[in-house]
């Protein structure tokens, strides 16, 4: 089952960059990304059917805006000037600052842990060598990682229903209201003709990304180790760039070594010992996800 939940997470929140640049062939990244969290928080909400107090909606109303609102939906908007592949390697820089907010408080964690985050790191260096990569989307998808960290942060301070999936769906529809706000506010349109393709890759999203995503990433976090479960930001990247390649994308000259060193990090971070797991232990959230 862990294997499978794994693979779940792996390949399908590695794909789901590249569903979204298709659905934006069709409608904007703001009014999409609301209308997914939106319809698959409350697809969860209905399945649950348990009430939940105003402090709790206060919770997911925080989380949905640092975690969904920002932390993708400002992927989604990157991804009209930024390949899905090249979005996804920077989007893997969340459990750097993770790791690097434990450090400050928590102590070192581990050789390997360190090497690990190390080797990340001088890939996502490496990519950002590469002539013309550090654009306005590249800055705004760093801003997302870092809105992702502060979620994952504030998360075990807030006050959360007992049922995780159910918060997974408050948080998704609170989301789905503020980015559904924004698009009202800045008066998005649609960005071309509507296809197939483009709502098929919504309701990809929607089925695969947040609902299916969400269930195994939920039962991961009960039964797997949180260091274990952390590896998904790294080997996301390596799955979304594949698919970049496949389709024609243009990636950056510098996109093989990175991916190389991404996946050695993601080998030294999924060691386990204790020392390890204590990185990610206090600061994976029980909603959440690193995707696009």
């Amino acid at each position: 089952m862990q294997t499978l939940a794994l693979a779940s997470i792996y390949l399908i929140w590695g794909s789901t960059f590249l569903a979204v640049r298709y659905v934006l062939e069709a409608f904007p990244p703001l009014a999409m990304s609301g209308a997914r969290f939106a319809v698959a928080g409350l697809l969860l909400l209905l399945y649950v059917r348990k009430p939940a107090t105003l402090k709790q909606w206060r919770s997911a109303l925080i989380m949905g805006t640092l975690l969904l609102s920002t932390g993708t939906g400002l992927v989604a908007w990157a991804e009209q000037t930024v390949s899905s592949g090249q979005a996804a390697l920077v989007n893997a820089t969340t459990p750097m600052w993770i790791a690097l907010w434990s450090f400050y408080r928590r102590g070192y964690p581990g050789h390997a842990t360190v090497a690990g985050i190390l080797l990340a790191s001088l890939g996502l260096f490496s990519l950002m060598q590469d002539p013309g990569s550090l654009t306005i989307g590249t800055l705004a998808i760093l801003f997302a990682s870092l809105s992702w960290t502060a979620a994952t942060l504030l998360s075990p301070q807030l006050d959360k229903p007992e049922s995780s999936i159910q918060f997974s769906g408050m948080t998704m529809l609170a989301a789905g209201g503020v980015l559904t706000a924004l698009s009202l506010f800045i008066q998005e349109t649609l960005t071309g003709p509507i296809t197939f393709s483009a709502i098929a890759a919504w309701l990809y999203l929607v089925v695969a990304g947040s609902l299916i995503g969400m269930t195994a990433y939920t039962w991961l976090l009960r039964h797997s180790s949180p260091s274990l479960v952390a590896t998904h930001t790294y080997v996301n990247p390596v799955v979304a760039v594949a698919l970049s390649a496949l389709v024609g994308e243009a990636l950056p000259s510098t996109a093989g070594p990175a991916i190389l060193l991404i996946l050695a990090g993601v080998i030294l971070l999924t060691v386990k010992t204790s020392l390890n797991a204590r990185v990610f232990r206090s600061y994976i959230p029980l909603v959440g996800y690193s995707e696009g």
